[in-house]
């Protein structure tokens, strides 16, 4: 469990804390102060290359799924029944019975 203090409509000039940033649009005028408040002067859905290139955790994913796939193979060469029991579990499948 995770427990932390957040600010809804965090960087809104003007919404920031209220239920107005909550249930509706923050409107046009009111995402411009805030992205002119974060220090956002990127288009809207642009992504730099560089904060991307940063964040982009495809290889590193694909590399640790491939790590565990191993590990699992392995696994269910010592343990057949409990690997195919965990693939049924996993897979949302109910028990032949």
């Amino acid at each position: 469990l995770l427990m932390c203090k957040t600010v809804i409509g965090f960087g809104s000039p003007n919404k920031a804390g209220t239920h107005d940033s909550h249930g509706a649009p923050l409107g046009d005028d009111e995402v411009a102060l805030t992205r002119k408040q974060l220090g956002w002067n990127h288009a809207p859905f642009v992504i730099p290359s560089d904060i991307y290139a940063e964040w982009d955790a495809k290889e590193a994913g694909q590399a640790k799924e491939s790590a565990w796939n191993e590990k699992f193979a392995a696994y269910a060469q010592a343990h057949p029944e409990l690997a195919a029991e965990f693939k049924r579990r996993v897979s949302n499948e109910l028990p032949a019975n």
